[in-house]
């Protein structure tokens, strides 16, 4: 068995390899679900949550099974992709994971696009060049970041975001925030498509079902476990 954990900035997700479904939640909540769990094979680890968090969970794991997991570490070269950062390290590790297996998926021209505590897009072309990305505030920071700078009073939410115009100052915020990052990734593919032809649009994240949506009639592919599924790339086919 090989057991793989994507540690993000707000949760953590975590699945055995092969199982139809992941598991997410808190520190607490992974220490529990593995606390009668049989040792694997391997520990398979991306982590945007700094060297601390590395250290404590290799240690955690390493007392719990006296085994020491692997951390994914961005490669400018690795299953097909190539990253043109001059310092790949610089790349967050969740957007490169997401990357080699959005390129897998789609065998040529791909945007990846991954809302959560911020929306992430990144491009990449037939080749497999990673052609650059965008990092913004995704919904619920970029409705706090603006209540932060006015002095907007938010009346609790009557009905989900969309991106329709609001015809209440709560909905007004909310569907912009959303209709912000819609037009982003829709600027992102628009520009994309018009230089390097057809390419497919692969969604993840907490806000994955809200963008593809709001997207339509644009098609995308919604993949749940995109950043797990990158590991097996990156830990397995190391150069590739």
């Amino acid at each position: 068995m090989i057991l793989e954990i994507d540690a993000g900035n707000s949760r953590l997700k975590w699945r055995w390899r092969g199982s139809a479904a992941s598991s997410a939640g808190g520190r607490e909540q992974l220490e529990s679900a593995l606390e009668h769990a049989s040792r694997p094979e391997r520990v398979l680890i991306g982590n945007v949550r700094g060297a601390g968090f590395e250290r404590e969970i290799a240690g955690s794991i390493g007392q719990r099974w006296q085994l020491r997991p692997t951390f994914a570490r961005v490669a400018r070269a690795c299953g097909g992709v190539r990253v043109q950062y001059p310092r790949p390290a610089e790349l967050g590790v969740d957007r490169w994971l997401a990357m080699l297996a959005g390129y897998r998926r789609a065998r040529g021209g791909c945007l990846v696009a991954d809302l959560g505590t911020a929306l992430t897009i990144d491009v990449l072309d037939r080749s497999g060049l990673h052609l650059g990305g965008y990092i913004m505030p995704g919904l619920a920071a970029a409705e706090a970041g603006l209540l932060q700078a006015t002095a907007i009073e938010m009346p609790p939410a009557r009905e989900p975001a969309a991106i329709a115009p609001g015809n209440d100052t709560g909905a007004a915020v909310r569907n912009g925030a959303l209709f912000m990052l819609c037009s982003a990734v829709r600027e992102a593919l628009a520009r994309l498509e018009h230089g390097h032809g057809k390419s497919m649009l692969i969604l993840t994240g907490g806000g994955a079902d809200a963008l593809a949506r709001e997207l339509a009639p644009i098609e995308a592919v919604i993949v749940p476990e995109l950043v797990l599924d990158g590991l097996a790339i990156a830990c397995d086919e190391p150069g590739a």
